[in-house]
């Protein structure tokens, strides 16, 4: 009860904070990215504090899943959009099953112009539009973050996602980490291959050239024995996420993310290009739910394969109307950054399911 409570208590106290760093900082002009800055440095000073341990909580132990050879203490999990060890230290502490790190780039990008990330209003809701990029420092720099004391040791999978711009891209990426991680005393790693680029032009990417993606996560398994997660884009229609699911459902030790952000025009939700630099973005946020739930129904209805349920999934109810459609796991983004605390709520209330 008094974990129960605490939660509460910071989930509120974390809300307030959030929306005044966002009035004061991000407003004028209008610059989400800078907010995030600011907060992002203020966790590092937490994480490194006394006062990190405010935000620990146990996981209950009657709700570990089992996905493949991996068991993740919990059925939320972060989705790939951070990789720096405060964001990913943090949710570890408050009670998150399983990381995974931001997509990996070869080379080092700083992604597109600023403002790049906004809050907006979308079906009524809170969301994020995002165009960032995908900013990397690249492979050879990402390299010496994976084998971090702080993150490994919760003894929790941790995945890395890998994206390209080519399928050669891909697989030197894909080959680089692998031949690093062989050397690491961690046997919990596992990819996601991100197909899908909500932030280029069309909103898309690999997802287009299906016999590529085959023959690359087949040799992506020649390679590697680990979980292979292909993460697909909301924007993708039925019929073509049905053919990446008959795709991996040939290939062991594989499954499926249905969820990503969805594009979405910048004058649609109320932006000008004085506040946002491309014409259009990422999305994120609850309006993304419906579109969720309806994928997992779909894949679970045809195919035996592990789903990672990724886009708006806020609250318990989303997650367990998830799992009991068929979701393996759930992937979170937005409730991290804008009240991480419901996750040990939510984790409690699983355990009396």
């Amino acid at each position: 009860m008094f974990n129960k409570l605490r939660a509460r208590m910071l989930s509120l106290q974390f809300r307030a904070i959030r929306r005044a760093v966002i009035i004061l900082i991000a407003k004028i002009p209008k610059d989400l990215e800078r907010a995030i800055i600011f907060g992002d440095a203020l966790n590092h000073f937490l994480m490194m504090s006394p006062f990190r341990q405010l935000f620990k909580f146990s996981i209950p132990k009657n709700i570990k899943v089992k996905v493949h050879d991996l068991t993740f203490d919990s059925p939320l999990i972060s989705a790939s959009f951070k990789d720096d060890v405060s964001s990913l230290f943090q949710w570890q502490l408050i009670g998150i099953g399983g990381i995974t790190y931001k997509t990996v780039l070869r080379i080092p990008s700083e992604g597109n112009l600023r403002p790049r990330i906004q809050e907006v209003k979308h079906g009524g809701n809170y969301a994020i539009l995002n165009s960032l990029g995908l900013p990397t420092k690249g492979v050879i720099r990402f390299l010496p973050k994976i084998n971090n004391k702080k993150l490994i040791r919760f003894n929790r999978p941790i995945g890395i996602s890998i994206g390209g711009n080519s399928f050669e891209e891909y697989l030197s990426v894909f080959s680089e980490i692998d031949d690093h991680i062989n050397t690491i005393d961690f046997s919990k790693f596992f990819y996601e291959i991100n197909i899908s680029c909500p932030n280029t032009d069309d909103g898309k990417c690999l997802s287009d050239d299906l016999e590529s993606l085959k023959k690359l996560i087949i040799k992506f398994r020649n390679i590697s024995s680990r979980m292979i997660v292909v993460k697909v884009s909301p924007d993708s229609n039925n019929e073509e996420v049905l053919k990446v699911c008959a795709i991996l459902s040939n290939i062991p030790k594989t499954a499926i993310n249905i969820g990503n952000t969805k594009y979405v025009k910048a004058s649609d939700v109320g932006l000008s290009s004085k506040t946002f630099s491309k014409k259009g973005g990422g999305l994120s946020g609850k309006s993304l739910y419906s579109n969720t739930l309806k994928m997992v129904k779909l894949i679970a209805s045809n195919y035996d394969l592990p789903i990672i349920a990724t886009g708006g999934v806020s609250s318990y109810d989303n997650v367990k109307e998830l799992i009991d459609n068929g979701a393996s796991l759930t992937g979170m983004a937005t409730l991290l950054v804008s009240d991480p605390f419901q996750i040990p709520l939510i984790n409690y209330r699983l355990s009396n399911d």
